[in-house]
């Protein structure tokens, strides 16, 4: 609670209202310009005044922050997004309190864990002197680098970490799922309805200019709702299920599993799907081995009942008021969806070839590669040939070792296996290391076809998982 205080900061509904109140604000702020510098102005002195007074939201607000922001460009003043404005708060007051006591953080004595940090970020810094030697630009180099200048926040978060702070951290991104959820299936629902009176491009731009996600529609009129915070409702997903394996009564748990799968659906996301299924996969494999005894038909019947309420939801969602059609699995018209994966695979030929170029110590970032797309996104009036030039890939393993070489994937990969270590020693103490291992296994497969672990939104939950299976 914060001082002098009677809010109760550890609940659920607190950082529900707390994004609604973002969603609010960011709605406002895109229609009046003027208001995003005040709005930032507003969030950076409460962002420091109460981290000052309460060191644990140096973990609470960048997580919120994370958990709903999506690319972190939701409100900004020119160069300066929310995310980074909460990031050097927080890294200045860190400063601020630790500088005249290194010797009093905590992270520099975890021998393993500092050694990883260590060993990534310097691949990262090779990579982006590589970059530069190749004469790519300052500005380049940093729009491609940038992302993961959040491992920065690795030994603040682990020097603030307490178990006590554990229900906060689970309340904070199941409620930023939350918000994230029913945004995706209101939009849906304006989408495929096209209400009189609603303005769907002014809709449509909320949602694309402030780089929270993008809508695709149809033919048929089913629209794809893609947020990349919907990572995070995966995360949330993967903790929920847990919460209803463990406890089944949990009617509460049932709903939000039911509006999870629901957005989850409606993103049209297969790697988000690839990684559900393969990380539910292990959690049933971990459970076999270690607690068979949770395994009931009871939890099959839930499990089964959320998977006829999330039809059942979207259902609704799709025909009401004005009936489409009650097959929702053939309205995806994949078309779209098709030529985004055919736009891969026309990548993937050129950037391996770039690869083998240089596979030890990598190209350096900003290394650009140009290719042929048939994605809806490139190729159109604009670009009728669908000639495309990027340094920014989907193949998110793929992109890694072309610019960071083989130092940075091993860099990643020894991280991946210290949490799985750890994970697996605290199956018995820490309940949430079982939806913990899941996620990080759903990461690192959503990872080959889509960039998450070069991302804030992938590194967040990296750290995240270390810290609290570290301490617990």
């Amino acid at each position: 609670m914060l001082s002098g205080s009677s809010i109760k900061t550890n609940s659920l509904w607190f950082w529900v209202v707390i994004f609604i109140i973002a969603e609010i604000l960011l709605f406002f702020a895109f229609d009046f310009k003027f208001l995003n510098p005040i709005i930032l102005l507003l969030v950076a002195v409460l962002t420091f005044v109460v981290i000052w007074l309460k060191p644990q939201f140096a973990l609470y607000i960048p997580l919120a922050e994370l958990a709903w922001g999506s690319l972190g460009h939701t409100i900004g003043y020119y160069h300066f997004g929310l995310r980074l404005t909460i990031f050097l708060i927080v890294i200045f007051i860190f400063f601020l309190k630790y500088i005249f006591a290194i010797k009093q953080i905590k992270f520099f004595k975890n021998r393993k864990l500092f050694f990883i940090w260590l060993l990534i970020l310097s691949a990262v810094l090779v990579a982006s002197l590589i970059g530069y030697y190749q004469g790519r630009g300052v500005i380049k180099i940093f729009l491609d680098v940038n992302a993961y200048l959040y491992l920065i926040y690795l030994p603040i978060w682990y020097q603030i970490y307490h178990r006590d702070y554990l229900s906060v951290i689970v309340n904070i991104i199941k409620a930023a799922a939350l918000v994230v959820a029913i945004k995706t299936l209101l939009v849906f629902n304006f989408f495929v309805q096209q209400y009189p009176g609603f303005d769907m491009t002014t809709i449509y731009k909320w949602i694309r200019d402030t780089r929270t996600g993008f809508v695709t529609t149809f033919k048929e009129g089913f629209s794809r709702i893609f947020l990349q915070s919907q990572f995070y409702v995966l995360v949330a997903w993967f903790l929920t299920v847990w919460e209803i394996i463990q406890n089944n009564k949990n009617k509460g748990a049932f709903v939000l599993l039911v509006i999870f799968s629901s957005a989850l659906y409606l993103s049209l996301s297969r790697s988000f799907w690839l990684g559900l299924i393969l990380g539910l996969l292990l959690m049933v494999i971990n459970i076999f081995i270690y607690r068979r005894r949770l395994i009931n038909f009871k939890i099959i019947l839930i499990l089964f009942l959320v998977l006829l309420g999330t039809c059942l939801t979207v259902e609704i969602l799709f025909n009401a008021p004005k009936f489409h059609s009650l097959n929702i699995f053939t309205q995806r018209t994949i078309d779209t969806n098709e030529a985004a994966v055919s736009s891969r695979e026309r990548l993937l030929e050129p950037l391996w070839q770039e690869i083998k170029e240089a596979p030890i110590f990598g190209q350096g970032f900003g290394k650009e590669i140009s290719y042929y797309s048939t994605d809806p996104k490139i190729k159109n009036a604009d670009n009728p040939t669908g000639f495309h030039t990027t340094y920014a890939f989907e193949w998110g393993w793929l992109d890694m070792w072309l610019k960071g070489g083989v130092f940075l994937i091993i860099g990643f990969l020894a991280y991946l296996v210290l949490i799985y270590k750890q994970g697996y020693l605290k199956l018995a103490s820490n309940h949430l290391a079982w939806p913990l291992l899941s996620v990080s296994t759903s990461l690192v497969f959503i990872h080959v076809f889509s960039p998450y672990i070069n991302h804030p939104l992938g590194l967040g939950i990296l750290m995240l998982s270390s810290v609290i299976l570290e301490y617990d």
